[in-house]
């Protein structure tokens, strides 16, 4: 990189540069000008590491181990399912929980509406047992791949179930005016409350809302999911180190069975709609901060991620609102005085794999504890103690 002293501003371009999906692991040329630099995932966390914060500056660490309570991280919350849930017992139960009737007559009714300014004269409309069949064809389809749509309907290969279900030209119609949203009700590009994902906002909010009815379990993971598509899209973004690495970007709260609570469609720089309790941190926190929204509040939940998103005010902010953090972290993150040793001390052959170090910190009531171990390479990682003193 050019130089380490970088703007607040040129850190929050790069950040959008990521999060827009314009950065990749790929060599590029430089003619020397700043302009034309693009930067690495690495560079950026780089960066983010060496942003000199005066306040995580001042902490003072200690080499010493964070005393393990018990009685502090015990679970307050309840992870024990409702009756109506445990009456679920076929596969179209659970799915009707999350698909109720209500929400299909509401995709029934705005595609109708849809067919009719679409065809005036002969709209396309469909019912509510035309739509169910279409979505159990597209289960199949997700299930049993074939080249080509039509080849469900083939004379000779075609798939029994689908070709009894309904016709290809029927197929066909249903999945051209389908619409979960009013055209009408779209605002334009230049209004300040237009909505990208205008067309998919009911469904978004109704299964966002159906996940979170789930009773939340203690330990949780964010992070970024791909929707692998290969059509062409403006929302469509690269990610490098994915199975899928074209798709639609998904942040998602997830529980250690990978059950999602809740998930947040990645579309670019949003307006900043933070709660009034809610700090200014930076976009990547605010992400995570939105997603966590509906974790009960001092039931000593757990998150786990990944060192795009730990941060110590990320951790802090958490920690008063009685959720524990664990995530591996980038190491300037947490100051010059966390003494953690470096990678050419760690890595040497005498140091036997399993070998640590930790460093603890107090800020403001919360313990935190950062640890350097050797594994396959050197890890970073921090933690929260939530107890107060």
């Amino acid at each position: 990189m050019a130089e380490n002293n970088r703007r607040d501003g040129d850190i929050e371009f790069w950040l959008r540069q990521l999060e827009d999906g314009a950065i990749s692991e790929d060599d590029f040329e430089s003619d020397g000008d700043e302009l034309d630099f693009y930067p690495t995932q690495q560079d950026l966390l780089d960066v983010l590491e060496n942003d000199d914060d005066d306040d995580i500056q001042r902490l003072i660490w200690k080499n010493q181990p964070l005393p393990f309570n018990e009685n502090a991280i015990k679970f307050n919350g309840t992870e024990e399912y409702p009756e109506s849930l445990m009456n679920l017992q076929t596969p179209f139960q659970f799915f009707s929980y999350f698909f109720t009737e209500e929400f299909l007559s509401q995709i029934v009714t705005e595609t109708n509406n849809y067919a009719v300014q679409n065809k005036p004269d002969r709209p396309d409309v469909i019912t509510l047992g035309e739509l169910r069949k279409y979505l159990g064809i597209l289960i199949y389809m997700s299930v049993y791949h074939y080249p080509s749509v039509r080849g469900y309907w083939a004379n000779k290969h075609g798939f029994e179930a689908i070709i009894k279900a309904m016709p290809v030209n029927k197929f066909e119609k249903i999945r051209r005016v389908l619409h979960f949203n009013d055209n009408n009700k779209h605002l334009p590009i230049d209004h300040p409350q237009h909505d990208r994902l205008h067309k998919l906002r009911p469904v978004i909010e109704h299964l966002n809302t159906k996940f979170s009815s789930i009773p939340i379990s203690q330990r949780l993971s964010i992070d970024e999911q791909m929707c692998a598509t290969k059509m062409g899209h403006f929302l469509k973004q690269y990610l490098p180190n994915k199975p899928h690495k074209w798709g639609f970007k998904l942040f998602v709260l997830c529980s250690l069975t990978g059950f999602a609570y809740r998930f947040i469609i990645y579309a670019g720089k949003e307006k900043d709609d933070r709660l009034p309790n809610e700090p200014d941190i930076g976009v990547v926190s605010q992400t995570v901060i939105k997603l966590a929204r509906i974790i009960p509040r001092h039931a000593n939940h757990i998150i786990y991620h990944d060192n795009f998103y730990t941060t110590l005010p990320l951790m802090y902010y958490f920690a008063k609102e009685g959720i524990q953090c664990v995530g591996t972290v980038q190491r300037n993150r947490l100051g010059k005085k966390c003494k953690l040793p470096s990678k050419q001390d760690v890595m040497k052959k005498q140091v036997p794999r399993g070998s640590y170090v930790e460093y603890i910190t107090h800020i403001d009531g919360v313990d935190m504890s950062s640890v350097s171990w050797k594994d396959n390479k050197q890890v970073h990682s921090s933690a929260l103690d939530l107890r107060r003193s």
